[in-house]
């Protein structure tokens, strides 16, 4: 069984990229994001490159694909028809037949019920709760913004959905603009933004948070019954309509007050919103597992709240594929546990998940450019470099699916100094000065160096650090830091790099302000030559500028 998972139907009202993944025969995974492919940031386009790419990493045509999910739903009574119509036409650009992709008959499967399906897997849980929000999308034919659901032996039953005009995600989207940013793109550097805010007067605090109030919605708690299952009745969130950057609200709070408190205030309410809504569901389910998913639960720092508050009690897993195009997993896991009844990952699964190069294919692109390459032991090359305070690119393996580099796909130089931070933003991501960066960390280190530590692998879950003076390079003015905890068995060579210099690294994403995350040993050597980085290692090739 060959199972062709798609993230979107078409370019994204919301902004969101396009992502496809292959399940193939042997339950291996290969997943990638269009804008890898085709080098257009967020690109949400029909993803025709990314979809000839898995099927020749994969040795595979589309007359070898059984399948075709798509895990974005339909307004079966309005628009449906004509979605799945433009859906089949946009198989034109990829240069197949429209009747190639209208033979298999697509599935499209629920937009929040696969944010669902695609966190219970990954989280390895028989038994959860799964909360999905976001900013929107399609389940039962009707446009909604997030969702809950009962998980019990793969078998996933939906509780209540919650309609559009009630979305947090639009909100903090639409506050984000307000604070000077693009929705969907830049609500991480609001919530980053958010501790600048620290050492204004609690007298301004507060008269803007009570501001903030009026803007979110308003938690009101739930009914809930239960006769052999849970069942969700009357309204969770009240009073809200969807917020534009228009609404005289924003536009007053704009006027009114500097953008680090509007964006501290907006952190806050989404924080104590959220604690609100978690603590009714646990005393309303007695559930012990929860399992976090959809775009909200990108915010690292709201993750890390909802950790501290609930995680000594229960069992809690943030969803490291939230957003839209972990929609593409989530879609093949869905149609293989329909065909088959089980769940073909592994809990904690690595998100390595994407192409590798030889290192013929290395040499190829990099005697195309005026650069020195030597052939070295890639983590002793690595280690001595960091070490010397070099800003260099790491590029090993598979590549991550995702919007994090976590070792393959990375950036790296040292924490232990803030001229490091300053570099990288300056120098290499070309970005505000006042933006942090994530570690990794190696496991064994992760005690020492971290509040409250527990396995966190894919820099999703914030936590506060026990001496940031030490790492100032990774620890944003609040004192907290968004790691990436490494196991050895995870990524072997990159554990030994992190380990050599110190169990602590500044890793960031490979690539520019403005582009994807690199892909091929050509995007890597572009990145190298349009930024002052240092050197880059691409398998067992350290590749540096001639100077």
């Amino acid at each position: 069984m060959n199972i062709l998972g798609i993230s979107h139907l078409e370019p994204s009202t919301f902004g969101h990229y396009t992502s496809v993944a292959i399940l193939d025969d042997d339950t291996n995974l290969f997943a990638i994001s269009e804008e890898r492919v085709s080098r257009i940031k967020n690109d949400g386009g029909y993803p025709s490159n990314a979809i000839q790419l898995c099927l020749n990493q994969n040795n595979l045509r589309l007359d070898n694909i059984d399948n075709i999910a798509v895990g974005f739903g339909l307004e079966k009574q309005h628009m449906g028809q004509k979605m799945e119509a433009k859906f089949c036409s946009y198989a034109k650009d990829s240069g197949y037949k429209k009747t190639a992709i209208e033979r298999k008959n697509p599935i499209f499967y629920d937009h929040q019920y696969i944010h669902a399906r695609t966190g219970y897997a990954l989280s390895g849980f028989k038994k959860a709760l799964i909360i999905c929000l976001d900013g929107g999308g399609v389940d039962n034919g009707e446009p909604n913004s997030g969702g809950m659901f009962l998980a019990d032996n793969g078998e996933i039953q939906p509780i209540k959905y919650f309609p559009m005009y009630h979305s947090l995600g639009l909100t903090y989207g639409a506050i984000t603009e307000i604070c000077g940013f693009t929705m969907t793109d830049g609500e991480g550097k609001t919530m980053t933004l958010a501790p600048m805010a620290e050492n204004e007067s609690e007298e301004n605090k507060d008269k803007i948070y009570q501001r903030m109030c009026k803007v979110f919605p308003n938690f009101k708690g739930t009914d809930v019954k239960s006769n052999g299952g849970v069942t969700f009745i009357g309204k969770f969130l009240h009073d809200t309509t969807i917020v534009s950057v228009n609404d005289t609200r924003l536009l007053l709070l704009k006027k009114l007050y500097h953008k680090n408190l509007i964006a501290w205030a907006a952190q806050k309410r989404m924080e104590d919103i959220l604690i609100d809504f978690v603590t009714t569901a646990i005393e309303q389910t007695g559930m012990k597992n929860i399992v976090f998913s959809g775009g909200i639960f990108l915010n690292m720092i709201m993750n890390m709240k909802i950790q501290q508050k609930f995680g000594d009690k229960i069992n809690l897993f943030f969803n490291p594929l939230a957003s839209d195009h972990g929609n593409a997993i989530g879609a093949t896991l869905e149609q293989y546990y329909q065909e088959t009844g089980k769940n073909p990952i592994s809990p904690y699964m690595s998100l390595y998940l994407g192409s590798s190069y030889s290192n013929e294919e290395v040499l190829s692109s990099a005697n195309r450019f005026n650069f020195k390459i030597t052939k070295v032991n890639k983590t002793d090359s690595a280690i001595d470099l960091i070490e010397r305070g070099k800003v260099i690119g790491w590029f090993q393996g598979r590549s991550e699916f995702g919007p994090r580099g976590l070792g393959n796909r990375s950036i790296l130089s040292l924490a232990t100094e803030q001229k490091y931070k300053d570099v990288v933003n300056e120098k290499v991501k070309k970005r505000e000065a006042w933006r942090p960066f994530c570690p990794t960390i190696i496991e064994e280190k992760s005690e020492e160096m971290l509040v409250n530590s527990i396995y966190a692998p894919y820099m999703i879950l914030g936590f506060e650090m026990k001496n940031p003076e030490l790492y100032p390079a990774v620890s944003h003015v609040d004192g907290t830091t968004r790691p990436q905890i490494l196991k050895k068995d995870v990524n072997p060579d990159f554990y030994e790099v992190v380990k050599g210099v110190g169990g602590i690294v500044l890793n960031t994403s490979f690539n520019l302000a403005g582009d994807p995350i690199v892909e091929t040993p050509h995007d890597a050597l572009m990145t190298l030559k349009n930024s002052e980085m240092d050197a880059i290692i691409i398998n067992d090739f350290l590749i540096e500028q001639n100077k």
